[in-house]
């Protein structure tokens, strides 16, 4: 569901929908997710002093009214101290929170008595504005309220930043194509790296991309220790050494910066750092990469022997690609901890759940960045794209949704296991859940010549009890194997039957290879894929996993019939409504 609806936002901002708008629908979203509650989003104006109304559908207009134009600081209400600190403000109860000293009254009077309000921030961490749900009565979030409302500040600083950036990019079109070109430039050459490679591709295209003679790397092995990952020298790659970071300009200096930029006469901020002297460095620009928790796990930047002076460009190319960089990070660091974790057997699942989850969070933000970027890019009708730019757009965006979409699998199978993932049972058309799903699927089946046909007896009443959108996700799985492990030009069939005076049975049955008696012991096991054609078809082999508990979840129960060499029927049986 968050996919599509991330998906929504970025095609309302592309096709010129105001912020208002986006903002109203993210808003309406959130509060139908919460439950008896009244949103508000309010954003800091360009001199970062007062809080702007974004948007607010249920609230009062004369309170909206009233906090318009307010000036934040670190005793302004929940809001005013949120964007002051750029930190999460709960105030369990507004009468008797010190901060609500001068407001307290007008909120009451429109019976708002709780009220949390979350920091938005862009990618650099800088503050943009503020989330806030109000409530009816006192009372503090539960964890699952934490993680929506987190979500939702995150969406909304994506809304705003692309809304803000788009606005920016109106204002000079050469800049946006050169923006647009840099950013195609640096993802053609990173795209298809790892490790130690995709560092060293990394820092020689950014190099390249912001015409500057030093580019690197660098990850945090200790308190004030950095070791360089990768630097590129302007005619080759320089040495890979551990340093000091105190004295320099990329030390953590405390005061919540992310991004460092000196355009020019560097050396005289720093003038105990002995190789901006030998490196003949003018400019400087960096940012500090971090990890959920907020603490530094490296770094990226570029430095001159000439004056930087087009800084928000650079900015903005050297923060999207912070992102990629972070997420190899995290990708390396999370793979160690998942040795670790094998190693002790007594606390094994629950280690690979909590890393798995982590995995998915941490890769899914700057995916989300790349793939609202890809968008934007083919949707200019100022700059459009000529065809070569538009097939590697393409191929760039064809792989990003490729890994959000295993990246939403892991997050998935993690949430199950750790119990996190709540089902909310109701009475479903099975016949229109499966309707939609099919008509999904055909253009994966269609070039290959693979036909669906649904079988079922006309007149019949088939309303299942369970959760609508875990149901379509169990259905997709389903047919969607059958394409991937079907035969070309072979058929799928989708079959209803009734089993008793209370249960309906759906099935999928295709004409493919069928499963073998030795991986039948295997068939639900997670990360386990058929070897035949395993390497050309697409999958994490967490599909059937992922489908068997969210069946038994919907308390339902699953089976297969199958021929090696003929094909296979999956199917599962659902309660009548």
């Amino acid at each position: 569901m968050k996919i599509d609806f991330d998906n929504m936002i970025l095609e309302m901002i592309a096709k010129g929908s105001s912020l208002t708008e986006t903002l109203d629908v993210l808003i309406k979203d959130v509060e139908a997710q919460l439950g008896n509650v009244r949103c508000s989003i309010f954003i800091l104006d360009k001199s970062g002093k007062y809080l702007l109304k974004g948007s607010a559908p249920s609230l009062p207009k004369a309170y909206c009214d009233a906090l318009d134009g307010i000036e934040i600081g670190p005793q302004i209400g929940a809001c005013g101290t949120a964007t002051y600190k750029n930190e999460t403000v709960i105030s369990e109860d507004i009468q008797t929170d010190p901060k609500w000293k001068k407001g307290w009254r007008l909120a009451l009077s429109h019976n708002l008595r709780a009220c949390w309000s979350f920091p938005i921030r862009n990618t650099e961490g800088k503050v943009l504005g503020t989330f806030c749900p109000y409530f009816d009565e006192p009372r503090k979030p539960t964890d699952r309220e934490m993680e929506i409302a987190l979500y939702f500040a995150y969406l909304s600083g994506v809304a705003i930043q692309l809304k803000q950036g788009e606005e920016a990019l109106q204002e000079s079109e050469k800049l946006a194509r050169d923006s647009f070109n840099k950013i195609r430039f640096i993802l053609e050459g990173t795209s298809s790296e790892s490790g130690d490679s995709f560092f060293r591709s990394l820092v020689f295209h950014l190099a390249s991309a912001l015409n500057v003679r030093y580019a690197f790397f660098t990850k945090a092995i200790g308190p004030h220790r950095n070791k360089i990952v990768s630097l590129w020298m302007g005619k080759e790659f320089g040495d890979s050494i551990e340093y000091d970071t105190r004295g320099t300009p990329c030390e953590d200096t405390g005061t919540g910066e992310v991004v460092y930029y000196f355009p020019e006469n560097v050396q005289e901020h720093f003038k105990d750092d002995h190789t901006l002297v030998e490196w003949e460095v003018e400019s400087y620009l960096g940012v500090r990469l971090l990890d959920s928790s907020g603490k530094q796990i490296g770094s990226i930047g570029v430095m001159d022997d000439k004056a930087l002076l087009n800084g928000d460009f650079a900015k903005m190319i050297l923060s999207t690609f912070a992102l990629r960089g972070q997420a190899e990070l995290i990708r390396q660091k999370t793979d160690i901890e998942l040795s670790l974790a094998k190693e002790a057997a007594e606390k094994g699942s629950r280690a690979k759940s909590e890393f798995l989850s982590r995995m998915g969070h941490e890769l899914r933000t700057p995916m989300n960045a790349i793939l609202g970027f890809t968008q934007l890019m083919g949707m200019d009708a100022h700059n459009p794209l000529d065809d070569t730019q538009r097939q590697n757009l393409k191929r760039i965006s064809s792989a990003g949704e490729h890994l959000l979409k295993l990246i939403n699998e892991v997050l998935d199978l993690s949430e199950i296991e750790s119990g996190k993932l709540r089902i909310k049972m109701e009475p479903v058309n099975l016949v229109e859940v499966v309707e939609e799903v099919v008509s999904l699927s055909k253009p994966l089946a269609d070039p290959n010549g693979i036909s669906i046909e649904c079988q079922k007896l006309s007149g019949d009443n088939y309303f299942v009890e369970a959760d609508r959108l875990r149901l379509s996700q169990v259905v997709l799985n389903l047919i969607s194997n059958a394409i991937k492990y079907n035969k070309p030009n072979d058929s799928i069939v989708v079959s209803f039957e009734k089993r008793g005076n209370n249960k309906t049975r759906l099935g999928v049955k295709d004409t493919g290879r069928g499963v073998s008696s030795e991986e039948v012991g295997n068939l639900f096991k997670p990360f386990e894929r058929f070897s035949v054609n395993s390497e050309r078809i697409e999958g994490t082999g967490i599909g059937l996993t992922i489908f068997k508990q969210l069946v038994e979840m919907m308390n339902g129960a699953i089976g297969f019939e199958s021929v090696a060499g003929k094909g296979s029927l999956f199917y599962f049986d659902l309660a009548l409504s």
